[in-house]
This record gives structure tokens, sequence and C-alpha cells, in this order.
């Protein structure tokens, strides 16, 4: 247990603080809205309790309640794994450091490289017509290291 603790503390702080980081660079771009109505409303709260879901998730880490802590960190990885533009609806989300590629298919097919930090976007009904599907690297690895961390910490709590 002692070798997966800091990781599992790692990880804790990782997602605490990109949720952190989320929330503050969405209440930084507040001020430029100069009327908020009902459907935008509904975006940013949508945004709020993402970022919210991910600090929720460090602080169970943090805690030591690695089990729940874990098994909701799977969902917040799952979340950010993979970002779509398409018919006027676009989805994507990062509460950390993000890293991968981003295929834009509105004309013809080009390949983007991402890396950045926090970052959420929610489209609904726009009328840009870009066609877009991203696949975050960086998130699947982390993924895939809460899985490995999830079995470690089962084996220890069976013996």
């Amino acid at each position: 247990m002692e070798k997966i603790t800091p990781k599992i503390k790692y990880l804790g702080l990782y997602q605490l603080i990109g949720g952190i980081i989320g929330i503050l660079n969405t209440i930084r771009f507040l001020p430029n809205f100069t009327q908020i109505n009902g459907g935008i409303f509904l975006i940013f709260l949508a945004i709020f309790l993402l970022y919210s879901f991910s600090v929720f998730c460090g602080y169970l880490l943090l805690k030591k309640r690695n089990i729940e802590g874990l098994n909701l960190s799977i969902y917040n990885q799952l979340i950010q794994i993979v970002g779509f533009g398409v018919f006027g609806y676009a989805f994507h989300f990062t509460a950390g450091i993000y890293g991968g590629i981003k295929l834009n298919l509105t004309n013809d097919t080009i390949i983007n490289f991402m890396f950045g930090h926090s970052m959420a976007k929610i489209d609904i009904n726009n009328l840009n017509g870009f066609t877009e599907i991203s696949i975050n690297f960086i998130a699947i690895i982390l993924l895939n290291l809460i899985l490995n961390l999830k079995s470690e910490v089962e084996k220890v709590a069976e013996a």
C-alpha cells in the first residue's frame, strides 16, 4: 500500500487542482456576457458541475477514500477522452492537462495537435457547421493509471 499511496495522492491533487483551475477560468469568462439567459445559464451550470465533479474526485482521494475516489475518477476521465463537434452541437471538456489530436472533418481532414489545461466547450445549436472529433491521450493514460491503482488497492484490501 505504501507504493500506491503517493500515486493516489498525486492523482487526487491533479484532479482537485484541474477542477479548481477550470472553475476559476469559467468565472473569469463570465464578465464577457452582458446578459445570461436560461440556456447559457444551463451551459455554465453544466460546466461548473463537471469541474466540481473533478474537485470532488480529488477530494475523495486525498481523504483516503480510495475505492470510491478511484471509481468516480474513472468516470471523470472517461468524460474527458473524446470531444466532438457535429451538426451545431459540440462537447469538449478537460479538468487538468489535455494533449492529443483533433480531427477537423468539415471540408477536408485536417489533423491538429492540441495541448493545454482545463478547458470546457459546450455548443448547442451553434450555426458554425464544423465537424470535428478530438482524442485526449492524457485522459487515456490517466484512465489506465486509475484502473491499475484500483486493481492494486482491491488486492491490498483482500489481503
